[in-house]
């Protein structure tokens, strides 16, 4: 009969480096999961922007009588919330200022979804699970795959030959010995 012990050992010794390597895989998805999800975004924003465009006294016209934004006048907002869109759905795409495009564009999420009252409920869910997701490019960044990550690498690279570089200068070399 084989003791318990010993099967509990044999589990742990080759089960758990198996699932540290399922792990390490999901894991290396990630940077792809990011990119997908931001695209997905930027290219629902960036149509609604585009839409906008296309048609612009409609859109003047939808903010002069439908929806109902606060504070500023209708044409006035009409051109903040295309800029927004296509703005910030180019920088969120690219992932340039990644957080800072994620956080405006759940802003005008939340401003379409509380000035348009004829918000079904299933598009009012839908708004929802955007903001969600534009919470998690706000709070975590754009992700590796990204512009902000090549700008990050690069200016460490920089940092760090710049450092080495001041260490290995003339002048500390000549004093040391």
């Amino acid at each position: 009969m084989t003791h318990p012990a010993g099967f509990l050992n044999r589990v742990i010794d080759h089960g758990a480096p198996a699932y540290l390597r399922i792990i390490r895989g999901v894991e290396a998805l990630t940077p792809l999961f990011d990119l997908s999800v931001r695209l997905y975004l930027a290219n629902i924003f960036w149509k609604g922007g585009m839409v906008k465009l296309s048609s612009w006294m409609s859109t003047v016209m939808l903010f002069t009588m439908v929806y109902d934004v606060p504070v500023l006048p209708p044409e006035v907002a009409a051109y903040l919330s295309t800029a927004v869109e296509l703005g910030g759905s180019f920088l969120l795409a690219i992932g340039l200022a990644g957080r800072w495009a994620a956080l405006s564009l759940f802003g005008l999420n939340i401003v379409a979804a509380l000035s348009y009252g004829q918000l079904s409920e299933a598009a009012l869910q839908e708004a929802f699970y955007w903001g969600i997701l534009f919470l998690y490019f706000v709070l975590h960044g754009p992700g590796l795959i990204s512009v902000d990550a090549l700008l990050d690498r690069a200016y460490r690279r920089r940092q760090t030959t710049s450092a080495t570089g001041r260490v290995a200068s003339p002048q500390t070399a000549s004093s040391g010995a």
